[in-house]
C-alpha cells in the first residue's frame, strides 16, 4: 500500500511498524537506516514507532552497532574504514567511540595480515606493499605497526 493512501494514523503506524519488523527479522539496523527505508511515510508516525521499537527492546542502535564492529572485524576491515561506515549508518558521539574501543583493532590488523601473506616480506617495497594493504583495510598507522612487528616481518 502506498503510504499516502492510509485514511487512518493507526494503519500508517501498522504498515510502518511490519516494515521495521520485516528488517529487523533479517539483521540489526541503526534507527537512521530505518528511517532512510520508511522515506514516504509521516516523519511524526515513523518516529513514534521508532520509539516504541525501541523501547521494546526490538530495534537498538547499540546492539546494531557492536554486531556491525564484529562483522568487520571478521572480515578483517580496519578501526577508520568501521568508523566511516558506522557514521554513515548514523551512529555518532559517545556510542560510536565505546564501540570502537572496545574492539581489538591491532589483532585484527594481524589476523588480516596473516590470511594474506604465509611469508616473510624480503624487500622494503614488499613491506610498503603490505603495509599499503592493511591501510586500505581501514587500518591505523599504529595497528599496521603492531601487526608488522607481531608477525615475521618484525626484522624487516
Amino acid at each position: 500500500m502506498n503510504p499516502s493512501e492510509f485514511t487512518h494514523p493507526d494503519d500508517e503506524q501498522r504498515a510502518i511498524e511490519a516494515r521495521c519488523l520485516t528488517a529487523l527479522a533479517q539483521r540489526e539496523h541503526s534507527r537512521a537506516e530505518l528511517v532512510a527505508k520508511l522515506h514516504g511515510f509521516s516523519p511524526t508516525a515513523v518516529e513514534l514507532v521508532l520509539d516504541t521499537l525501541a523501547a521494546r527492546g526490538w530495534q537498538s542502535d547499540a546492539r546494531f552497532a557492536e554486531a556491525f564492529v564484529r562483522n568487520r572485524l571478521a572480515r578483517g576491515q580496519g578501526r577508520l574504514k568501521v568508523r566511516h561506515e558506522l557514521e554513515a549508518r548514523g551512529i555518532h558521539g559517545d556510542l560510536l567511540r565505546d564501540v570502537l574501543d572496545a574492539a581489538d583493532w591491532a589483532g585484527a590488523a594481524r589476523s588480516a595480515y596473516l590470511k594474506k601473506y604465509s611469508v616473510p616480506a624480503t624487500t622494503a617495497k614488499e613491506k610498503a606493499n603490505r603495509q599499503r594493504f592493511l591501510a586500505q583495510r581501514g587500518f591505523s598507522y599504529d595497528d599496521i605497526q603492531q601487526a608488522m612487528k607481531a608477525t615475521h616481518d618484525d626484522n624487516t
